[in-house]
């Protein structure tokens, strides 16, 4: 089994690319690189995650070759108790029948439509892995859900935090053996240009500059999500694995930085990209090697 990883690099290139997106929050012309009414970020980060899986070649690629699992995207879980619902970016399951999903028929169609930004290798890559077909969801392996802390982090805190905490309680009380994996991107930018901030075009009018305090206001986000309960066996409350990368995105069309200073999280530490990886392989083996 492979150790490199290639997850953190895909998402900070594919970032890079600003799109004009679609809907509301994208009037007056503007590209942008972040907008918070978007799920590209979630979408490109939970595919790199699967395409790591895959290439790392463990349990999960044997039984994606052996057309015994694929993907679905944005599938419903709902917790029996408390009948919450919540909309999973992106899930691992038992393979189904074949779906569609807004011209998405593929893992690779998925990274056409999230224009995601492939290095050659990484893309020879991609063209060396089998068809995998996006499928309905009967039974999911693995859940995850993925968010970003981009700006305004005094409000992003207990947001981020809410919001991925009932995303495991969702993904447990839906069905206690899947894996709930958890992901965060947190800015470490200097400066941001927000979409909500700058309701106009900004290449006729002057942009809008937040400031933020760096590295304090990436450190305080990433101290919260570090507070997030993590579970070690099943019948247990947290995610079974989660992960932080730190970037510095100003928002402003300039390249989109993967830092790996603190406050991002050290290799060998729990929440670090490599350990979260580890964690999703392990589980996977120890729960669903059997499946047939």
């Amino acid at each position: 089994m492979s150790s490199i990883t290639h997850g953190p690099e895909i998402i900070a290139r594919s970032m890079t690319s600003a799109t004009r997106g679609s809907g509301s929050g994208y009037a007056h012309g503007n590209l942008w690189q972040y907008h918070p009414r978007s799920d590209r970020h979630s979408k490109i980060a939970c595919w790199s995650i699967f395409f790591d899986l895959m290439v790392r070649n463990g349990l999960i690629a044997h039984h994606v070759r052996a057309g015994k699992v694929s993907f679905g995207i944005n599938h419903e879980m709902r917790d029996f108790r408390h009948d919450r619902r919540k909309d999973l970016d992106l899930v691992v399951c038992k393979r189904s029948e074949p779906r569609t999903v807004a011209s998405i028929r593929s893992f690779a169609d998925m990274a056409d439509a999230y224009l995601i930004a492939l290095d050659d290798e990484q893309a020879a890559m991609l063209g060396a892995l089998p068809p995998i077909p996006l499928t309905g969801v009967q039974t999911a392996l693995l859940a995850i859900e993925a968010k970003a802390a981009m700006t305004e982090f005094g409000k992003a805190r207990p947001r981020l935090y809410d919001e991925l905490n009932s995303s495991h309680l969702t993904i447990h009380g839906d069905t206690d053996s899947t894996i709930a994996a958890g992901f965060a991107m947190v800015n470490r930018a200097e400066t941001f240009v927000s979409p909500l901030r700058n309701p106009w075009n900004v290449g006729a009018n002057p942009a809008v500059v937040t400031k933020h305090n760096q590295p304090r206001d990436a450190s305080s986000v990433v101290e919260k999500l570090a507070q997030l309960p993590r579970r070690s066996s099943t019948g247990d409350t947290g995610f079974d694995a989660f992960g932080i990368i730190v970037v510095r995105c100003a928002n402003d069309g300039g390249p989109v930085e993967l830092l790996e200073d603190r406050p991002a999280p050290q290799r060998g530490e729990v929440l670090h990209y490599d350990s979260f990886l580890e964690r999703i392989e392990t589980l996977y083996e120890s729960r669903f090697s059997g499946i047939r």
